[in-house]
């Protein structure tokens, strides 16, 4: 039997059908009872494919759930403008589309305006990767992937403000420049990234290891209390460079690596982040000319 409501959106067809968006009703049932010309351009089908059926046949069943929601929420009387939900087109492709929802009680329908939003939310995605992308670049050393200069400084200068204990470590890998002038930067650069990914797992989970420059390195250690806390950590560290480095295009050498460290501690050498930083760096040339 057909609504007497739908007698109003049939005398306005030849206007709703310029529109490009969809006009929706829905019955309690949750059925398609009138869906305008636009329902082909948004959802992949002809409109006379999808009336009788349940709106849950086209959904994208990862959102039927949130959708039951929402549609709770509307025949309780919430008008709904920016609802967004997934419908798979016959074609098989996922579009994305924005909702407007009232229900009305008179008729005990819902009524509907869906927009294909698929093309923007995947730009909006795509500058969001771009977004996160020139983030990390900025912040991170491309040849480690560890913390770059920026970041370090970011970090620790947060920690400082928040009066955490710290300690910083100034690493130079030893005799670094004899492996490149004679084994080539190509081979270099797995090393440095081999040292890095190890210099990564010798410290704990809040602690930051920096990228600063050639085979320096820094590490910003928090809530560090004393200056054994720190030189416990160095250990782990020495540990972890000092396992040999194999490189695949030349198996048969063995890279054995060794570093200078440098520390400096907030509660001994102040909370100047540059001072801390000129101070392990003295004692790291320091340990490099007396290794």
């Amino acid at each position: 039997m057909t609504h007497p409501k739908l007698k109003t959106f049939e005398a306005l067809g030849e206007y709703i059908d310029l529109l490009l968006d969809a006009i929706c009703v829905v019955n309690p049932k949750g059925e398609f009872i009138y869906v305008s010309a636009g329902g082909e351009r948004v959802f992949g089908y002809a409109p006379q494919e999808m009336i009788g059926h349940s709106m849950y046949e086209f959904m994208h069943p990862d959102d039927h759930e949130r959708t039951h929601q929402a549609t709770t929420e509307i025949m309780q009387g919430v008008v709904k403008f920016d609802f967004e939900n997934r419908y798979i087109r016959k074609s098989g492709e996922v579009a994305t589309i924005l909702w407007s929802a009232r229900y009305s009680e008179k008729d005990d329908l819902r009524v509907a305006v869906a927009r294909d939003v698929t093309a923007q939310r995947k730009v909006e995605k795509e500058r969001q990767q771009l977004l996160e992308k020139l983030e990390k670049l900025a912040m991170f050393d491309p040849l480690t992937e560890l913390p770059n200069r920026s970041y370090f400084y970011q970090r620790a200068t947060q920690a400082l403000e928040h009066h955490s204990d710290i300690a910083i470590v100034y690493i130079d890998l030893n005799h670094f420049k004899e492996i490149n002038d004679k084994y080539g930067h190509a081979i270099g650069d797995q090393i440095l990234h081999a040292a890095a990914q190890r210099l990564s797992t010798a410290v704990r989970s809040h602690d930051t290891v920096a990228r600063i420059g050639g085979d320096e390195f820094v590490v910003l250690l928090e809530r560090i209390q004393q200056q054994s806390d720190a030189e416990a950590i160095v250990k782990k560290i020495q540990h972890a460079l000092g396992k040999a480095i194999q490189i695949a295009s030349i198996p048969n050498i063995q890279f054995d690596l060794a570093a200078s460290f440098g520390i400096a501690l907030s509660k001994q050498h102040g909370n100047d982040l540059e001072k801390l930083l000129l101070h392990a760096d003295n004692a790291m040339y320091k340990a490099k000319r007396n290794a």
